[in-house]
């Protein structure tokens, strides 16, 4: 069993992954929207043909971006929650446990 300070390290370090990956995921999402509005005034505008190719394959990579963070975003989640409710109990009543499960709960309403 490892001590309550190791586990405390350990449940702020995957906090901070999902926090880390939910800011990553909102980033990719914010920029695939950019990109597109960038591309529909490229197009409306009547852009160069090479231009317009080259926004678009910025668009597709960052379209290509959001499946992969949201995988990495799932399974680091996924650790986080079976942490909580394996270690729970040996450190219940810390700011740390809170965090956690607070951030859990708000990734998880992104998902439903």
């Amino acid at each position: 069993m490892s001590s309550t300070a190791e586990l405390i390290k350990q449940c702020k370090v995957k906090t901070a992954s999902v926090k880390r990956l939910h800011k990553e995921f909102l980033y990719y999402e914010k920029e695939r929207d950019r990109e597109q509005t960038r591309v529909d005034k490229m197009k409306a505008d009547g852009a160069d043909a090479s231009d317009l190719k080259q926004a678009e394959n910025v668009l597709q990579e960052s379209a290509m971006m959001i499946p992969q963070t949201r995988q990495r975003l799932e399974a680091a989640l996924a650790e986080l929650q079976s942490f909580v409710s394996e270690n729970e109990e040996d450190i219940k009543d810390t700011e740390e446990l809170t965090a956690a499960k607070e951030t859990l709960a708000e990734i998880e309403k992104l998902f439903k």
